[in-house]
């Protein structure tokens, strides 16, 4: 009897570390979507170009921050050998409300070739990390293989 109590208030406790707060949109951190094309991850952490760089980003061109409102920093650049741009805000919240809606737009648009074909976006997926936009080509593990190597 001792050994079960002890067992159900370890697998309690254990459950307890490992709850997490979600975003006010039901999106739960560190899941992608039903899609597999969006992730929010790392809501606490606020990061700059230097930690991307650190991780392994290679940055290649800086934008002007004009183009994308409320963004501190927007950069064109790689990771394993794919385009990831990322759009830099002051915090989490900053990215999520400046930097979703614009993700969300480019992550599905497509517009149609000369021979009547679809093109599709580049940056099919994205992920916000912290107060990071990351538009990710190809798709969602493009960004996630990034993020994995972040502190």
């Amino acid at each position: 009897m001792k050994r079960f109590f002890l067992i159900v208030v370890a697998t309690v406790a254990l459950f307890s570390c490992n709850v997490s707060q979600s975003p006010p949109d039901g999106q739960t951190y560190g899941v992608p979507d039903e899609d597999g094309v969006r992730i929010v991850v790392k809501p606490n952490k606020i990061f700059s170009v230097d930690d991307l760089v650190k991780a392994g980003y290679k940055k290649s061109k800086q934008f002007d921050v004009a183009t994308v409102p409320g963004a501190v920093e927007v950069w064109y650049g790689f990771f394993n050998k794919k385009n990831i741009e990322v759009r830099i805000f002051e915090s989490h919240e900053t990215a999520m409300e400046f930097g979703e809606g614009p993700a969300e737009i480019i992550s599905k648009k497509k517009r149609t070739g000369l021979i009547g074909s679809s093109v599709v976006s580049p940056y099919p997926a994205y992920a916000i990390v912290g107060n990071v936009v990351m538009l990710c080509e190809r798709e969602l593990k493009t960004c996630t293989d990034l993020v994995a190597e972040l502190p």
